[in-house]
């Protein structure tokens, strides 16, 4: 049976969700909205991953794109709109909430988590809190279709490709899933919350990670100084030695990952 999300009051504030496809480096972006205030959860694991979340979406991802679509629908035409989701869903997700929050004790205390799959299931989590905030972290897909972490790509390409993309190399392949989650989620973030979506570049963050500091600040909703946050970037962020290891690359290979991915390179500014 198909369900549409409860947009029942919550009684908590609206968490700050972080998020991106595997690989994307969002691992620093938790200890900085944790040193903002944010209860970010007890039980993560070592990236930082909120754990009682990131098994709810293993448990229920497959059944959610499969029925509603959302990835597909918003890759081709852009359009957001509410989309549908297994019943007993929801249910499932509040009682996550519920063991995610457990040692918060305050009902308004500042929260969220970082598990990068919520990019997955975007539009189910705007439906329940739909005053929430979401941080998307994008790194070059290019760079992405060489990373040894392809845990995203290879589990859900067969939902999320067509069938002929589906033969192709895996770095076209680990790119046109990149192309087609971003894109979707970039979409979907923009029409439906506005100023309440924070797109960053996984490349500026690491150039520029006192700037990235400081747009988080204004961002988010914290009374830590800019100066302190800038501290704890400074000391958590350092860019990647695997930044721009794709121009190591055969130019044959690049062309067919740009033109693959042309259209989500472009959108975030790598053309």
């Amino acid at each position: 049976m198909l369900r549409r999300v409860s947009r029942s009051r919550s009684q908590y504030k609206p968490p700050v969700v972080v998020f991106g496809t595997g690989g994307s480096g969002t691992r620093a972006l938790q200890r900085l909205l944790d040193t903002a205030g944010y209860f970010m959860g007890t039980n993560v694991n070592r990236p930082g991953d909120a754990l009682d979340i990131a098994w709810f979406i293993r448990r229920w991802l497959d059944p959610y794109l499969a029925r509603s679509g959302w990835i597909e629908k918003l890759w081709r035409d852009g359009e957001p709109r509410r989309f549908r989701h297994p019943g007993g869903m929801a249910s499932d997700f509040r009682a996550t909430i519920e063991d995610h929050r457990e040692a918060i004790g305050k009902r308004k205390a500042r929260w969220g988590w970082k598990v990068p799959r919520s990019i997955l299931v975007f539009p189910f989590i705007h439906e329940f809190f739909p005053e929430m905030r979401a941080i998307h972290l994008v790194r070059d897909g290019r760079d992405m279709a060489y990373s040894a972490n392809q845990n995203q790509a290879r589990r859900y390409a067969e939902q999320l490709l067509d069938a002929s993309a589906q033969e192709l190399p895996p770095p076209v392949q680990s790119i046109s899933f990149w192309a087609r989650v971003n894109l979707a989620a970039a979409r979907y973030g923009e029409s439906a919350l506005g100023d309440r979506y924070l797109r960053l570049r996984y490349e500026e963050v690491c150039a520029d990670p006192e700037g990235m500091a400081a747009r988080l600040v204004a961002f988010l909703d914290t009374r830590k100084p800019v100066e302190a946050m800038q501290e704890v970037a400074s000391s958590e962020i350092h860019p990647s030695s695997s930044i721009g290891r794709w121009r190591e690359r055969e130019a044959s290979e690049i062309a067919e990952l740009e033109r693959a991915g042309g259209e989500a390179l472009r959108a975030f500014g790598y053309a």
